[in-house]
């Protein structure tokens, strides 16, 4: 006689991390392809363009030369999709650049309006590291060469090629291993997915949404104002205290409002204010030797790929190569500035930048992903349940796109679409992909949303800690659907409308909509891991609710 399978117990939530890890070093894995690559995505423009007599050329394809870095763990066929949407970026960034160089105050609302739309759009697509620092960096340097708006569609075209020669050296390198970097990932996340891992985030996708991406709930939107605010007050100050290009300081509060919450910006606002104290001694001395344009050009290549290895170690110590990276190509903008005058307003307005980021992460928004995280939890609810729905309907268990939304009392109403994600005339495969894709996005932001939550309170009680439970359960449901195991297919006792009207219903039972049924759970198919989870889902809901850690219930259920 064979007992049933019991539920794996729940993970202890990581808690939030500590400030000293701002001083611990990772062994960087896998880095040595990507730092190779980005070594000669820098040193290729430059060499042609000091080879042409036109070195500014090389620095303006250089601005491009940072589209190397991104989705290195994405499978081929994602980069080539998606590299070239990131050197359209940074052209542009480096067109905003050229266009408000010039004055003091034109600058830095430049660079600071930049930094808001580069942190909107790679916080709502959740692109990983480098971030929207490329392109902030990019359009910084572009302020400081010789002023010709005349020229803009030049040199953005210089940039564009420069960003196409590093999709052609990442898509050639990772041609022999096209689909390895995306299984790996995978695997690592359905080796635990009931703790959050950051290299096991499923990657992103092009084809999501706008609207989801950027509607009002979006963490994106708190994060951008953060940056763009931030900037403007550093250069401010900047300005205030007589520094003539003040083009860091924005630039460095940017950079460190990337850290979401008060714990990762304090890391960040540490790790960059001494990797940039020890990197301006290392540019202090490259600079005051007066080394021939090819040996500067060998220390770039140098210093681009070492920050790529350090990066994944720690951010300090790839700040320490940043800092004489981004003043060499100044030096390149702006020939003959001595370098006592290149190295000190960085440093200076790096400190400043630092300690105004930190400032403005602390007091606007700082539980902004503490309010988010429920929306996020329905939400990967919503996706399981569309995709487990399409996955039955696939196997003959009703017809594809049956979808259905709960009503208050669990009942499901059929509305005709496919189950939120298919079109009509849409082929099964085409309505799978699509489910498979908004599943993996919304398991990843939920992931990351926690993780936040947890970072964003220093004392007392965490509303991430009583919602663990739940997100445990979420992530355990929706990758036992996206591994698709063979007892998963069995037919629904009740129907498909009923399949996904137990997920919906628990879904809005997150957001305020009344407490899902315990025969909720008779509806699902037969298979134990999946009626298992589902029925601790739901009860770690109902228990987070009565600690005040949901919204209350509501007359109006949730609806997407």
């Amino acid at each position: 006689m064979t007992s049933e399978p019991r539920r794996p117990p729940v993970p202890a939530p990581v808690g939030p991390s500590r400030f000293g890890a701002a001083f611990g070093v990772a062994r960087p894995r896998g880095r040595l392809r990507l730092a190779v690559v980005s070594a000669l995505a820098f040193a290729v423009p430059l060499t042609v363009g000091e080879l042409a007599g036109r070195l500014q050329y090389g620095l303006l394809a250089t601005f491009g030369a940072f589209t190397a870095a991104y989705f290195p763990d994405a499978a081929l066929a994602f980069r080539a999709r998606a590299l070239p949407l990131v050197g359209v970026g940074l052209a542009g960034s480096a067109a905003i650049g050229v266009a408000v160089a010039g004055a003091s105050w034109t600058i830095a609302v430049g660079i600071s309006a930049l930094a808001a739309v580069a942190t909107l759009l790679v916080r709502a697509f959740d692109v990983p590291a480098p971030g929207a620092y490329p392109f902030v960096i990019s359009c910084a340097v572009a302020t400081q060469l010789p002023e010709d708006v005349e020229r803009i569609g030049e040199r953005v075209a210089l940039t564009l090629a420069g960003a196409a020669f590093a999709w052609l050296l990442a898509l050639a390198v990772a041609l022999p291993d096209r689909h390895g970097p995306a299984r790996r990932a995978a695997v690592a996340g359905l080796a635990d997915p009931g703790v959050p891992e950051a290299t096991a985030a499923p990657l992103p996708a092009v084809r999501a949404e706008w609207g989801r991406r950027l509607d009002r709930d979006s963490l994106a939107w708190p994060l951008a104002a953060r940056a763009g605010l931030a900037g403007l007050v550093a250069a401010a100050l900047a300005i205030a205290a007589g520094v003539e290009h003040p083009y860091w300081a924005p630039a460095a509060a940017a950079t460190v409002v990337q850290g979401s919450t008060v714990r990762s910006a304090g890391r960040r606002s540490l790790q960059r204010a001494a990797g940039t104290a020890l990197g301006a001694l290392v540019a202090l001395g490259i600079l005051s030797v007066q080394l021939p344009v090819w040996w500067l050009i060998a220390m770039i290549a140098v210093l681009e790929g070492g920050a790529q290895v350090l990066m994944a170690a720690n951010y300090g110590l790839a700040t320490v190569l940043v800092t004489p990276l981004a003043l060499i190509l100044v030096e390149f903008a702006r020939p003959g500035t001595p370098p006592s005058e290149l190295v000190a307003p960085r440093l200076l307005d790096t400190l400043l930048g630092c300690v105004v980021g930190l400032a403005v992460v602390l007091s606007l928004w700082p539980h902004a992903a503490e309010r988010r995280l429920p929306r996020a939890l329905a939400e990967s609810l919503d996706a399981t349940g569309d995709l487990l729905v399409l996955r039955l309907a696939a196997n003959g268990s009703g017809p594809v796109g049956c979808a259905s939304r709960a009503d208050g009392d669990g009942t499901a109403e059929g509305d005709g679409t496919a189950c939120g994600v298919g079109t009509a005339g849409a082929s099964t495969e085409a309505a799978l992909a699509a489910a498979r894709e908004r599943l993996e996005m919304a398991l990843a932001r939920m992931t990351t949303l926690h993780a936040d939550a947890e970072d964003e309170q220093l004392r007392g009680r965490r509303t991430a800690d009583l919602l663990w439970p739940a997100v445990v359960a979420a992530r355990r449901l929706g990758y036992l659907v996206l591994a698709a195991p063979a007892g998963l297919h069995r037919p629904a006792p009740a129907g498909l409308a009923r399949v996904g009207g137990a997920f919906q219903a628990c879904a809005d039972a997150v957001t305020g909509g009344p407490q899902p049924n315990d025969d909720l759970v008779g509806a699902l198919p037969a298979f134990v891991p999946l009626r298992t989870e589902f029925a601790a889902c739901a009860d770690a809901v109902r228990t987070a609710r009565t600690a005040g850690a949901l919204p209350p219930p509501s007359r109006r259920s949730r609806r997407t």
